[in-house]
């Protein structure tokens, strides 16, 4: 098996009953049928605690909430599962957060979710551009999981190029979003052809000095006539709000004065870790375009939201909280790739909005 995970994953550290906003509150988990299984039989007062804690919907058994709170969790902020059994007495979920584990043929991606706290805060903070480690491991592949291998590889190299322009921070930030847009507009095109071969003709365009002069001037024209940001507004104002604490902050974003902002360094780092999290998913679909758009979407939200943030804190704080309600969403991200599938918000108009 091959690992792949950015090189600040080792650093995490969960802040455990310190943390601001715990994961043990506001999560519907799903429990995993092993886990249930352990549960079913656990014994002791433990076992009836769990047991009087879960509640089964459409087919589906889960923890249920108690004031947004897992009932599990003890006032010092601590589960009460871990802290009796250990890490292995918790369910895949609750073992695995923050971490996203991604499978594809024999090589395992991992990432930290940037709901997490500490895990923002890893993100954000750092100055070096992102870079990804690679191991190799004696463990086996767990489960078969079918792929194309033409588009898989696509995808990777494609995916790679994106990481280039976007460390390439003689551009601003800005113009190499815009750059990444017309690969992916372009790619995209020979993707849904099935013209592999002519990929990486593209990508070369997309490195050549020359080449990537005129592909600029086309994202400066656009940057010079900006976009407003209302359309941003009214998806995220559509989607399923997980708390009442997001929808404040979006009506702050309609009716406040913007107060603070984050650097080039911190948004670029966002831009990278959402590729990392979403792009190789277009090997599911083929919707390569959909996924690049929807990271474009998530900076210039996360944007916005930090202008109304304030402190860097706030901002930390507003990060996760969109990761939270957005990215954590399978229901709102399939939202945001219907709404850039049927062109309601064009690759064009995203580049204006970046400088709206």
């Amino acid at each position: 098996m091959k690992l792949i995970y950015p090189d600040y994953l080792p650093q995490f550290l969960c802040l455990a009953g310190k943390c601001p906003d715990t994961c043990c509150k506001d999560w519907q988990i799903i429990l995993d049928p092993d886990t249930l299984a352990r549960y079913q039989k656990l014994p002791g007062e433990l076992g009836a605690d769990i047991r009087a804690a879960l509640i089964t919907e459409d087919g589906q058994t889960r923890f249920r909430l108690i004031n947004s709170h897992c009932p599990l969790l003890d006032a010092d902020g601590l589960c009460r599962i871990q802290r009796t059994l250990g890490l292995g007495g918790l369910c895949t979920t609750c073992r695995c957060h923050p971490r996203f584990i991604e499978e594809y043929g024999a090589t395992r991606e991992i990432s930290l979710s940037l709901s997490c706290p500490s895990a923002a805060a890893l993100i954000l903070n750092r100055e070096m551009p992102i870079a990804f480690l690679t191991e190799t491991t004696t463990e086996e592949v767990s489960e078969y999981n079918e792929l194309d291998p033409q588009l898989y590889l696509a995808l990777v190299s494609i995916r790679e190029r994106l990481f280039s322009i976007l460390h390439a921070r003689d551009l601003s930030l800005n113009e190499r979003l815009g750059l990444c847009l017309l690969l992916c507009v372009r790619a995209q095109r020979l993707l849904d052809e099935g013209r592999y071969d002519a990929l990486m003709t593209l990508q070369d365009r997309f490195s050549s000095p020359a080449q990537c002069q005129r592909l600029l001037a086309r994202v400066r024209r656009l940057l010079r006539r900006p976009a407003d940001f209302f359309p941003c507004w009214m998806v995220l104002n559509n989607m399923e709000h997980l708390t009442q604490e997001f929808s404040v902050h979006l009506e702050r974003l309609s009716t406040g004065i913007p107060c603070g902002s984050l650097s080039a360094m911190q948004e670029e780092n966002l831009a990278v870790y959402f590729l990392f999290r979403h792009i190789l998913k277009a090997v599911n679909d083929g919707e390569l375009l959909s996924r690049m758009e929807s990271c474009v979407f998530h900076v210039l939200c996360i944007r916005r939201l930090c202008r109304n943030a304030g402190s860097s804190c706030e901002q930390l704080r507003a990060a996760a909280l969109y990761s939270k309600e957005v990215e954590h969403s399978e229901d709102n991200c399939a939202m945001l790739r219907r709404v850039f599938r049927r062109g309601a918000l064009r690759p064009g108009q995203m580049i204006q909005m970046l400088s709206g």
